[in-house]
């Protein structure tokens, strides 16, 4: 119950961007738990945050869409629905915010690390093999922050059509 009712308000405060500003203290006397229960039910407080923004987007729905019937992955599903969520108007503004921070090392990057290599680095190395894993990972990086934190002119400028077309051939 505490857990959820911590995750609904981190989740809130993560929308309204305000979460950076907001301390643990805070969060709980909002919700009338003890302060004590978000290192209890996340780690940390960076653990929360991970955990709120993972709510909001998932990159382990990305995958899951990405998957055939029989488990494995379809990467022309995946870059669509790479492109898809970073072009969405509400996710990729929340998206860029989430990379740039993770790109400065903010406090948060450790938690958001660990997350991402349980719900996506872990999927693809499970099936693609540890060295075709790390080049889906790096094309995927790479092109992600290329066209939406760097805004590198020949692939930002590209049509979302284009985009998909650009990471899928990467991505094969």
């Amino acid at each position: 119950m505490a857990r959820q009712l911590l995750l609904e308000a981190a989740q809130l405060h993560f929308l309204a961007g305000d979460l950076a500003e907001t301390s643990h203290r805070a969060l709980a006397a909002e919700v009338g738990v003890s302060h004590t229960l978000v290192n209890y039910h996340f780690g940390s407080r960076d653990g929360l945050f991970a955990a709120a923004a993972a709510l909001t987007i998932s990159p382990g729905e990305v995958i899951a869409v990405a998957r055939r019937a029989d488990g494995s992955l379809d990467l022309h599903r995946l870059a669509h629905a790479l492109v898809a969520v970073w072009e969405h108007p509400e996710h990729g503004a929340r998206l860029a915010s989430i990379a740039r921070s993770f790109a400065r090392g903010d406090a948060t990057a450790e938690a958001i690390s660990h997350y991402l290599q349980r719900t996506v680095i872990d999927a693809l190395i499970a099936s693609y093999g540890r060295h075709k894993g790390a080049q889906l990972i790096t094309a995927v990086v790479g092109f992600i922050f290329a066209r939406y934190i760097l805004g590198v002119d020949a692939i930002a400028r590209l049509t979302q059509t284009e985009a998909v077309r650009l990471l899928y051939s990467s991505l094969r």
